[in-house]
């Protein structure tokens, strides 16, 4: 579901842009956030402005302090975590169905997505990230509990924003096309078993990449 209303496609299109913004280092963490310079960075008025960074603060990508205004929030730990503990719960739920009832063209389509994140240079984390979001949505977004597939989209949005500044190591980068590949081999097979056990395979690889990181970074 949109955030706004459909008289607000204003500010969804500004929410959208500036949680990309955020989302790809862009407006990194702790950089101020001044309503003036957005207005004028994305041609709106400062209303719409004020209204996304509440949304966003809102969601946790944002921090306001009176008197000191917007900044862009600094992830930790402990956030990741909490995500991932939800997505362990999530995924499974979702490639399992999806195991049982993917149809072919599905999967051809999931297919099509694979094989642009292979061809991708390794070193492009921006489109390897959007590529990767739209390849585990080709599951969600086929799911009857939308109220589900919202809340994955939302967290993995989070993850994506978090993680913007995070590297992929080569190994992993080979083992998230290696599950990948996994995955798509279940689907084929409509073997919801083995589609349960790769996705929680792949879902802990990333939070264990992740977490690393940010204990090496300190945050």
């Amino acid at each position: 579901m949109s955030a706004f209303s459909k008289a607000g496609d204003q500010e969804q299109s500004l929410y959208d842009a500036v949680l990309d913004e955020i989302s790809t280092g862009k407006l990194a963490a702790g950089q101020r956030l001044k309503v003036s310079e957005l207005a004028k960075r994305y041609g709106v008025s400062t209303s719409p402005v004020r209204e996304v960074l509440r949304l966003l603060q809102g969601e946790g990508f944002v921090e306001i302090h009176p008197n000191k205004g917007a900044i862009v929030k600094h992830a930790n730990a402990s956030t990741i975590q909490n995500i991932f503990e939800v997505l362990q719960l999530l995924e499974p739920y979702f490639v399992t169905w999806f195991a049982d009832y993917a149809q072919a063209d599905m999967i051809d389509e999931m297919e099509e997505i694979q094989r642009k994140i292979e061809e991708l240079p390794t070193g492009n984390l921006t489109e390897f990230r959007k590529l990767d979001y739209q390849f585990h949505w080709s599951i969600c977004r086929r799911h009857y509990n939308h109220v589900a597939a919202d809340l994955w989209k939302k967290l993995r949005t989070a993850l994506n924003v978090h993680g913007a500044k995070l590297k992929i190591s080569p190994v992993r980068h080979q083992a998230i096309m290696d599950e990948h590949r996994e995955l798509l081999a279940a689907f084929r097979a409509n073997d919801a078993a083995r589609a349960e056990a790769v996705i929680n395979k792949h879902v802990a690889g990333s939070f264990t990449q992740m977490s690393q990181q940010m204990r090496a970074l300190g945050l």
